[in-house]
Formats: structure tokens, C-alpha cells, sequence
């Protein structure tokens, strides 16, 4: 169809402004915009059960997600009702992350967090043994203002172990450590 010459400049000019605003939402959408929301994308085995120290998975899942919680803030208080105690090994681990994180001056957002393929061995003495796919993802923003300083990026999934002990009836976690591959 061919265009009347005096329209052709009007038709040029809305076509570049559509392409203009069609490239600006894509690059906005895959930026995350202005200031990332924190979105989750949870899976099927994601979310702690409604008490989180029945199961040895709850626990941890419980942990994981106080945890994430407690990286926006830097405070470890989050994680205190999910481990064995302050001088438990995973209550020190992640507690010098977030002093660590503190002291340079940055917090985080999680976005994805994913505990897939859990495998539980647990032994009369109270405590199991659990091994599971960890894959996170989030961006660290200035602890004040809350504004992100980089882009939301997911890291790829790691193996990890975690030791977790019946407490008072309850599990909660003792230890973790990630797996070198």
C-alpha cells in the first residue's frame, strides 16, 4: 500500500516513536526497571512447612528462608529461631556473611531461592544429614535508601550439605556447607 507523500514524514515519525517506546519497555523489562521489586519464583518444594522444625526439610527450608530475609537487613536475628544456637556452625557462617556484607556497606535482595532434590539420612542420635541443590539469585543494594546497586543476577546451583539435630522435639540446623564441584 503505498503511502500519499504528505503522510510519509507523519507515518515515518509514529513508527520511530513506536519502535523507540517498544525498545525502551524491552530494555526496562530485562534491566528490571528503575528499582528492581524482589520477585520470587518458587518451586514446587519451596516453601517451609506450617512448622518448620517437624521435618528435618523444614527446618532448613525455614533457615534458608529467614536467612534471605535477614540479607536485606544484615541482622542475623532472622536465623536465631532455626539453628541449634549463636555458636552453632551455620549460626556463625551465615552471621559473618551479613558483618561482612555490613561492612562494605551493602545489603541484598533475594529474588530466587530454590532447594530442589533433598536427600535425608538421619541416624539415632538425633541429628540427619541432608543434601540438597541450592540455586539463589538477588542483587545487593545500599542498606539505607534500599536503591539496588547492581543488576539481579542468579548464580548457578551449588550442592549442599546441612547437619540438623531434634532439639526439644524440634529440628533445627547445626551446620552447612557448600560443595566444591
Amino acid at each position: 500500500m503505498a503511502v500519499p507523500p504528505r503522510y510519509r514524514l507523519p507515518v515515518a515519525i509514529a513508527a520511530s516513536v513506536a519502535v523507540v517506546l517498544v525498545v525502551l519497555v524491552v530494555v526496562l523489562m530485562a534491566n528490571g526497571g528503575a528499582s528492581p521489586a524482589p520477585t520470587s519464583q518458587p518451586s514446587a518444594t519451596s516453601s517451609a512447612s506450617a512448622d518448620p522444625g517437624s521435618t528435618p526439610e523444614g527446618a532448613i527450608r525455614a533457615f534458608f528462608e529467614a536467612y534471605a530475609a535477614a540479607r536485606r537487613s544484615d541482622d542475623p536475628a532472622a536465623i536465631e529461631p532455626f539453628v541449634t544456637s549463636k555458636s552453632s556452625s551455620a549460626y556463625l557462617s551465615a552471621a559473618g556473611f551479613l558483618r561482612g556484607q555490613k561492612e562494605k556497606g551493602k545489603a541484598s535482595v533475594t529474588t530466587v531461592l530454590r532447594l530442589d532434590n533433598m536427600a535425608a539420612r538421619t541416624s539415632t542420635d538425633g541429628s540427619a544429614t541432608v543434601t540438597f541443590d541450592y540455586t539463589e539469585g538477588g542483587y545487593n543494594i545500599d542498606p539505607a535508601t534500599g536503591s539496588p546497586l547492581e543488576s539481579p543476577t542468579v548464580l548457578p546451583a551449588t550442592r549442599v550439605t546441612v547437619v540438623v539435630r531434634q532439639i526439644g522435639g524440634r529440628w533445627l540446623v547445626d551446620a552447612y556447607q557448600a560443595q566444591t564441584q
